[in-house]
């Protein structure tokens, strides 16, 4: 049975900054909770506005569309650097820059820069962010801690791209995939990466035990990859 993979690029920077946000958060200090829905409403019009550019909208509310977004990520971000200063300046222009750089320009989606800068913009960039508009500074676990986030994305990305080769095979039959596995290699090695990498970090200290409590998850990560490699998705969106 053909199972549907609903994977989206909304999804991972919501948890980025899910998890940024409470590594940040600490009883002694006030939490600026209304920073950080600013913050979620930046991130999440920025990644929106990358994907509308990549699928490219062009006609009738498409167009309103992407203004009324670009209008909520320039105001929201503007917000925060007024508030935060030099450091949230930083992350909002490299949040942007990144993001579209991947789909317009030397656009990075098409180079071997594609996986780091997925795993950047939808992992740590997105979790420093939260961290700094929750509690006014960046800590290394908030940082770090958005590193399997962004794993856990670019293997969404990783997917779709598969998805995109299929459908462009079927478009053009002289086009051969023969050979080529129902989901890409490194679809296995993100999710590996992803909770390898927070064994890593909780026994270099900078991951709070607890973090280990998301390996319950594992059988099913494991799972999935299986499913992957033998075709059991559909690899859209």
């Amino acid at each position: 049975m053909i199972r549907k993979l609903f994977a989206t690029p909304i999804a991972a920077a919501v948890a980025a900054v899910f998890v940024g946000a409470a590594a940040a958060h600490d009883v002694a200090i006030r939490p600026r909770f209304d920073l950080l829905a600013l913050y979620a409403a930046y991130v999440i019009a920025v990644v929106t506005l990358e994907m509308r550019i990549a699928h490219a909208p062009s006609v009738g509310t498409g167009r309103w569309a992407t203004a009324g977004l670009a209008a909520i990520a320039l105001m929201a971000g503007s917000a925060l650097v007024t508030v935060l200063g030099w450091p949230a300046l930083w992350i909002v222009l490299a949040l942007a820059l990144m993001a579209f750089a991947f789909v317009t320009g030397p656009r990075l989606s098409d180079t071997g820069l594609a996986g780091p800068v997925t795993i950047a913009v939808l992992g740590p960039l997105a979790s420093s962010g939260a961290a700094l508009a929750v509690a006014g500074h960046v800590s290394p676990t908030a940082f770090w801690i958005g590193v399997p986030v962004g794993l856990l994305a670019d293997a969404a990305r990783r997917a779709r791209e598969a998805a995109a080769s299929v459908a462009l095979a079927a478009r053009a039959p002289h086009l051969s995939t023969e050979g080529s596995p129902p989901a890409p290699p490194w679809f296995a090695a993100d999710l590996i990466s992803a909770f390898g990498g927070i064994l890593v970090l909780v026994s270099l200290g900078t991951l709070p035990w607890p973090a280990l409590l998301a390996l319950a998850t594992l059988p099913w990560a494991l799972g999935e990859a299986a499913r992957a490699r033998t075709g059991a998705y559909a690899w859209g969106e």
